[in-house]
């Protein structure tokens, strides 16, 4: 058994708390592609923000995104789509409705959301700030420029009804929600088996098709690759991972800041996102380094 192809999160894993990837993971991803090893991004996030920070540090791979939804290949090839069904969106619209939470809708037109402007407006502040070290008690110009690229990229809407008639919906989150809220909307919507319900974040919860989950979608990837998943190797933190920690993939690999049902299902542990755990894993596992 070894390994071929490794798949990784990006948000708490990949990245630092700053949503950066560090030099020692770029290096790691460097050594692979040299050792004929492949590295596959497979995040809750969309394309295009999940493909501008790996341009960033110039490193081409394939993408699962929006937690599987969607996949990409290192040409930017669509290789396949799971959008929500009609009855699904009925559902999570009536739910999220009486519960009274905002929605992130993600579709093949864009980025929408329910969330008053004002509101989403501190949301993307909270969120990008983190990206920016130079950020103290006055907005830095490159934090300024990043929301309003976000805010501009960003269609507000009232409800799912407003959405584009011939849009494809993939994913929507409810995000910012009381901890214990969104404790009770996953297992609200655990009642529904044509949805998978799981979080980023203890803040958030994230709706999409039941078969479009990362680990169905990455075992289909490796099938169609001609991988034996015993020779797959997967990195995360949070319960949307979940779904790729199951015995058949051979290496499972949870960082040390992942939710305990990471930790408790992984064959494999490895340093937190803050001290380059992606890289640690890769060192250790791959190469059979002990440092």
């Amino acid at each position: 058994m070894s390994i071929r192809l490794i798949a990784s999160d990006m948000d708490g894993t990949l990245l630092n708390p700053q949503t950066n990837i560090s030099k020692a993971n770029v290096d790691a991803i460097r050594r692979l592609e040299r050792a004929g090893i492949e590295f596959l991004i497979c995040s809750g996030r969309d394309y295009q923000e999940a493909k501008a920070v790996m341009d960033a540090c110039d490193i081409t791979c394939s993408y699962i995104c929006l937690s599987g939804a969607a996949v990409y290949s290192q040409d930017g090839e669509i290789l396949s789509e799971i959008p929500l069904t009609p009855q699904n969106l009925v559902d999570i619209d009536r739910i999220l409705t009486e519960q009274q939470a905002d929605m992130d809708i993600l579709t093949s037109l864009g980025r929408y959301t329910t969330t008053p402007k004002e509101q989403k407006l501190n949301e993307i502040y909270s969120f990008l700030k983190k990206k920016f070290s130079s950020f103290t008690d006055h907005i830095s110009q490159e934090l300024e420029a990043a929301v309003q690229n976000r805010l501009e990229s960003t269609t507000f809407i009232s409800s799912l009804e407003e959405l584009p008639e011939d849009s494809d919906v993939f994913k929507i989150c409810s995000n910012g929600l009381p901890v214990q809220k969104a404790a009770e909307l996953k297992e609200i919507f655990a009642d529904y088996p044509d949805l998978a319900a799981a979080s980023s974040f203890p803040d958030n919860i994230e709706l999409t098709n039941q078969a479009a989950q990362k680990g169905l979608i990455l075992k289909a990837y490796a099938e169609q690759k001609g991988i034996s998943l015993k020779d797959v190797m997967v990195i995360g933190d949070s319960d949307n991972d979940l779904s790729m920690f199951t015995p058949e993939f051979g290496w499972t690999v949870a960082m040390e800041n992942a939710m305990p049902c990471i930790r408790d299902a992984a064959k494999y542990h490895t340093k937190s996102n803050t001290e380059d755990g992606v890289a640690w894993a890769i060192r250790k596992l791959v190469f059979q380094e002990n440092s």
